[in-house]
């Protein structure tokens, strides 16, 4: 693999991206201690994408780990785990958005991932009700004894990393790196997210 591209996500925004198939997708905490909230659609088909639902369902757990397939809402592989420096993910809680901030915590107008989704997909005529549900790279939200789930400030360190493999043809990536700042989610402190896509 001898090309890399990269793609910042500054603070707060969000991106999309082209991943081609047999590419490494890493996902870099660039700070520490910030979510990427990460999506993936097949650019010719907005009817598969990236399942969290699927995937919990195939591997049987609430996080990641490495060798773990990715599945479509078509239980397709799209992505297998290579490397991975932190081990701490989410595949429950939904991505933040206005409504959210409005009920929750008395603030309109605030950013959010589904606000950052739904900008960087412009470009595929992707509105905002077909964006799918996130799996949310470094998010640290442990599972307590009586089922519930907490939302803990991320582990994850400056430099930390994730590292995917695309798996099939015409995956467009999306990933926001949230702008919550009223829990701890983010460690009240926004920060940016770069990818890197290695072909």
């Amino acid at each position: 693999m001898g090309n890399v591209t990269e793609v910042r996500i500054p603070a707060a925004e969000g991106r999309a991206f082209r991943v081609p198939n047999g590419a490494l997708l890493e996902i870099v905490d660039v700070e520490g201690q910030q979510v990427a909230d990460f999506i993936s659609i097949i650019e010719n088909d907005p009817k598969e994408w990236l399942s969290a639902t699927h995937t919990r369902s195939t591997t049987l757990r609430l996080n990641l780990k490495v060798g773990d397939r990715l599945q479509t809402n078509w239980r397709r592989d799209m992505y297998e785990v290579v490397s991975d420096d932190v081990g701490m993910h989410d595949l429950i809680t939904s991505m933040c958005d206005a409504r959210r901030y409005r009920i929750d915590y008395g603030v309109e107008n605030h950013r959010s991932c589904r606000t950052n989704f739904t900008e960087a997909l412009a470009p595929w005529r992707y509105d905002e009700w077909q964006i799918p549900d996130v799996i949310n790279i470094f998010q640290n939200a442990p599972i307590h004894a009586d089922r519930t789930f907490g939302n803990e400030i991320p582990t994850s360190k400056p430099g930390d990393k994730i590292i995917l493999r695309a798996l099939v043809d015409g995956i467009v990536a999306g990933i926001s790196a949230c702008p919550q700042d009223l829990n701890p989610c983010n460690g009240f402190h926004p920060s940016p997210i770069l990818a890197r896509i290695l072909t």
